[in-house]
């Protein structure tokens, strides 16, 4: 098949999807209103003047490019159009008078975008009633997104790579017992962006509490990602007491994430905003064996199986977090046996192959139905 994505090519998501169409032997090209490279696939970059982290105003200057999309489409001549993320990409993609298409909703397209104002509603749903097929990562998501349409939505989770996303990354690591008699430091942390929408701060009081309340635990922290308030965290960090325990890893590649993850005794994911709409985080620490400790998040939730593979706390709760750190930290065999049934649990729901060939296998049925549709000119 020719597969034609409009998205962003510099984004990670979207260029997981090109790199496992392209090696599936489908054609894939990008349509793009920012710049970059994806190896084995066609990038259009569309130059919108908006900038890459434009503001909602900077980006209206998408709107005025469907004509451009409209053009490449015709050159392409794509068996599959999926615009990603209903509010920009989405948006144009409903303008650009394109045969019928698929649209993926991201999370805060969906969640934030529209409580704005009420144009920024009103967009929202232009975006997904002019869409022939509506895809979301999330049941938690198109829940969300229901508000604003009665079309039905298809569940695409984010696979993860769980030859990749391993124990093996580290055999042996973590299963002896944590506790003050052997010494070992309590690995804990995090590999996100660095932003109060994932609970940075909330992650730093509940690490101070902990060693403030129970100094006997060797607890270390470590952070990996970058972000606006960088600098603000490392303050904080600093301020609470807390900077010799804690190692800021800056932004990793998968592989490192991977390693990251498997290193740690407890991954610790206490998003704040809703439009975490499904926890790839959460699924790939799960993925290495690793347990989690996540906030009552509906899109985390749903990536993880609370009280078998993850511990559920109260969003923006330091001293809870704190006490669910705590608890995991006295009982090894619990860490073990969550470990143990994350890995399961992702190998079985969100194996990367599986999630993509559902998505494959949508694309065929309906490429069928749609043979011979013209673009219209």
């Amino acid at each position: 098949m020719k597969i034609c994505f409009i998205a962003p090519a510099n984004n990670y998501h979207t260029q997981k999807w090109c790199h496992w169409f392209r090696n599936r032997g489908h054609q894939v090209d990008v349509i793009s209103f920012t710049e970059g490279e994806i190896e084995g696939c066609t990038v259009h970059y569309i130059n919108s003047g908006a900038g890459v982290r434009g503001s909602d105003a900077q980006k209206l200057k998408y709107l005025f490019q469907a004509r451009k999309v409209h053009e490449i489409v015709n050159e392409i001549k794509p068996d599959v159009i999926n615009a990603h993320y209903a509010t920009s990409y989405g948006t144009v993609a409903a303008l650009a008078g394109l045969p019928p298409y698929y649209l993926s909703v991201w999370g805060s397209d969906v969640y934030d975008f529209p409580k704005k104002s009420i144009l920024h509603r009103m967009m929202l749903q232009f975006s997904l009633n002019r869409a022939a097929y509506l895809l979301s990562t999330s049941k938690a998501m198109a829940k969300e997104a229901s508000q604003y349409t009665r079309k039905p939505f298809t569940i695409t989770p984010f696979g993860v790579d769980c030859e990749l996303f391993s124990p093996d990354k580290t055999p042996g690591k973590r299963y002896d017992a944590v506790n003050t008699k052997n010494g070992r430091d309590y690995v804990i942390g995090t590999v996100k962006s660095l932003s109060d929408k994932y609970g940075i701060a909330t992650l730093l009081r509940a690490t101070a509490l902990l060693k403030k309340q129970h100094p006997e635990v060797p607890v270390q922290l470590r952070i990996a990602g970058k972000g606006p308030q960088e600098n603000e965290y490392k303050a904080l960090a600093k301020e609470l007491g807390i900077e010799n325990i804690t190692n800021w890893m800056g932004f990793i590649p998968q592989e490192q994430a991977a390693l990251a993850w498997a290193s740690m005794d407890c991954g610790i994911l206490p998003s704040e905003s809703e439009s975490e709409s499904f926890g790839v985080s959460a699924v790939e620490a799960q993925a290495c064996c690793t347990p989690v400790i996540i906030s009552d998040i509906p899109g985390l939730m749903e990536a993880t199986v609370p009280g078998k593979t993850s511990v559920v706390v109260s969003r923006k709760h330091p001293q809870e977090l704190a006490q669910a750190m705590f608890e995991m930290y006295m009982d090894a065999d619990k860490r073990h046996e969550f470990g143990q049934a994350g890995r399961k649990f992702v190998c079985e729901t969100y194996e990367l192959n599986q999630c993509f060939e559902k998505i494959e296998e949508v694309y065929l049925k309906n490429a069928k139905k749609q043979k011979g549709v013209k673009t219209p000119v």
